[in-house]
């Protein structure tokens, strides 16, 4: 009889032990992993702004503030993005393509006030030993504990951030929009003789190139035939020039303007002093920025060369990034030059450089489609102008790098292209433009002459493309400037 009574007794414990877990709440499922996995940051290295983070899946990232607008594709990992510094104290936002917003930067080389120091904790007294037991009829209770302090938390306070004014971004056609079906035929184009500049001031009120075409913020997606290289001498070829003939003791010093002009005038004020006419490739966020810098270089009688729409990275590592397709590519050319076009009513000079000095055959190639003809520099002549202290493998001081070119010039300088720039994040004292009017004084001494790209070519027998054909491509589709 116990027996059966204990049986019972335990199949009752073992319904209640079950009924218990099963009113237990299941766990709460993950919830799904943002796009972005780390915190992004952003630093200077020179006139380059870089900014660092992570993803978690590929993505499309959009950088956006109030004159720059950046677009890349990052695979799942570790990002690092290039890109010329926008104007100081300028704010911009990151975000996924599809609008979450990732991230927002303040572009600012101005010191932050540091933190104060917090204050040092106090330190906790040890606990006093308990009291001496007193003998009495009944135990007494123990002091109560102190109540625990409760610590402060500090409580960010959102700060309210003014919303960037909405801006349409350009559609830009990707690999999958290639044109198909018949090609246009190829228009035929006439090679001139590059003949050396003369001064010409850009009137007061730019001529339109056409009448008054509806606002346009890009150009019109280009049709140009494959295989269409004997429209001019100099298409297909993939030329990269990096050095003049020798034997003439002459000597190119071109600058590049990509976002911003610390020395321009300094530049534009030495060569003026030496009646020097030389190449400047300008970007059209340069041209937009600084139209009155860029109408004295075209008064002054300064080749204008394409240095692209805004500085984006062709070819990584000197490998196509696929996502630069040869549409996309040429858009970068023309929206630039028709910055130049909206501003002096004429189209840029015949000649281009790679941002970063990436590019490829394939990319030069299509860049002759459209007439410009690939200057690079030539090796171990990039100044590295741009670099600041902080980047201390790259950085050479002022004196440094002219009397490197200095030493240069006597070593093998003959056809020697150097590579300077418009812009400068150094300190005042520490410019290479500090001594590079007393270096072009000696070299003139000894014989040397300062020239320009379009000489350089001109005395290889290298054709160059009649830059006003171009205004077909650019005919009702000039980007109004900002």
């Amino acid at each position: 009889m116990r027996t059966r009574l204990g049986a019972a007794l335990l199949l009752v414990l073992a319904a209640c032990g079950r009924s218990d877990r099963s009113g237990q709440t299941p766990p709460p499922l993950p919830t799904a992993q943002s796009p972005s996995v780390g915190e992004w940051t952003w630093h200077p290295i020179g006139g380059l702004a870089v900014v660092e983070g992570e993803v978690a899946e590929p993505t499309d990232l959009v950088l956006e503030g109030r004159s720059i607008r950046e677009q890349r594709y990052a695979e799942a990992g570790p990002v690092r993005w290039e890109f010329f510094r926008p104007p100081e104290g300028e704010t911009a936002i990151l975000r996924t393509a599809e609008g979450r917003e990732l991230a927002r930067f303040t572009f600012s080389l101005a010191p932050r006030p540091r933190p104060a120091p917090a204050a040092p904790r106090l330190a906790r007294k040890p606990p006093a030993p308990p009291p001496a037991p007193v003998p009495a009829p009944a135990p007494t209770a123990p002091p109560a504990a102190p109540a625990p302090k409760a610590r402060a938390e500090a409580r960010l306070r959102p700060l309210p951030v003014a919303p960037i004014p909405d801006r349409r971004g350009r559609d830009l056609p990707s690999a999958s929009e290639a044109p198909s079906g018949p090609r246009p035929r190829a228009a035929l184009f006439t090679p001139i003789t590059v003949e050396p500049a003369t001064p010409r001031v850009a009137p007061a009120t730019p001529r339109p190139v056409s009448p008054a075409p509806p606002p346009a913020t890009t150009v019109a997606p280009i049709s140009i035939p494959t295989g269409a290289g004997s429209a001019w001498p100099g298409m297909g070829e993939a030329l990269n020039l990096t050095r003049g003939p020798g034997g003439q003791k002459r000597i190119l010093l071109s600058f590049d303007g990509g976002s911003s002009a610390e020395v321009a005038a300094e530049v534009l004020d030495l060569l003026k002093a030496r009646g020097v006419r030389t190449t400047l490739f300008l970007t059209g966020a340069f041209i937009r920025r600084y139209p009155a810098l860029v109408k004295r270089m075209a008064a002054e009688g300064h080749e204008l060369g394409n240095h692209t729409m805004d500085h984006p990275h062709f070819a990584p590592g000197m490998k196509r990034d696929p996502k630069w397709t040869r549409e996309r590519i040429q858009r970068q050319l023309l929206d630039a030059d028709a910055a130049l076009v909206s501003l002096l009513g004429r189209p840029m000079d015949p000649y281009w450089r790679a941002p970063y000095g990436e590019h490829t055959a394939e990319i030069r190639r299509w860049a002759e489609e459209l007439g410009y003809r690939h200057v690079g520099w030539s090796e171990g002549a990039d100044t590295l102008d741009w670099a600041t202290p902080k980047e201390r493998k790259l950085y050479r001081s002022g004196e440094a790098i002219v009397a490197r070119l200095q030493q240069r010039l006597g070593r093998d300088g003959d056809g020697l292209i150097v590579l300077m720039h418009l812009g400068s994040a150094r300190e005042e004292g520490d410019r290479p433009t500090d001594g590079l009017g007393a270096f072009m004084d000696r070299a003139r001494k000894e014989g040397w002459t300062f020239v320009s790209a379009g000489t350089i070519l001109r005395d290889l027998g290298k054709p160059a493309w009649d830059p006003r054909h171009r205004l077909a491509l650019l005919n009702g589709t000039s980007a109004p400037a900002r």
